[in-house]
């Protein structure tokens, strides 16, 4: 069985930390499908449009330090992995329009992902980003209340 907590700890670590899409070709299925605030409209559908936000997202918000995991875990058969972590990044250009604000926003996440093969092919992610949601409210809050 493939070292599963090594490839979620990765694809977080190094794709979602860092923006490094080498990481995110080695750890995600190409069809991997997203389930996160970044993409209010519905599912991230597919690696190449989970990079481009990802890319967006890192490049508005660099970090200031490196992500930190706190907790990980597996799923008694390995398919799941459990992953809590925090990341500290300051909104450092336009993000959806919005005017960056120099604001450092820590972010606490939890991501669950599903595994086949080795490879990522669902996240889902559960966050207290409240100063984030709050700092998007204004651009973010018609794309979803609709």
């Amino acid at each position: 069985m493939p070292d599963n907590l090594g490839v979620v700890r990765r694809f977080v670590a190094d794709f979602l930390g860092r923006g490094d899409l080498a990481a995110a070709d080695a750890t995600a299925h190409p069809r991997i499908q997203g389930i996160t605030g970044l993409k209010p409209a519905g599912p991230i559908d597919g690696l190449d449009e989970y990079k481009a936000i990802i890319a967006g997202f890192v490049d508005a918000f660099p970090a200031e330090a490196p992500l930190t995991i706190l907790d990980q875990f597996a799923s008694a058969d390995g398919t799941r992995v459990v992953t809590r972590f925090q990341s500290r990044q300051r909104h450092a250009r336009a993000f959806f329009g919005l005017a960056p604000t120099g604001r450092s926003i820590l972010f606490d996440e939890t991501h669950v992902a599903r595994l086949r093969d080795g490879l990522i092919v669902e996240n889902i992610v559960s966050a207290t980003n409240l100063e984030f949601e709050m700092l998007m409210a204004p651009v973010l809050s018609p794309l979803i209340l609709r």
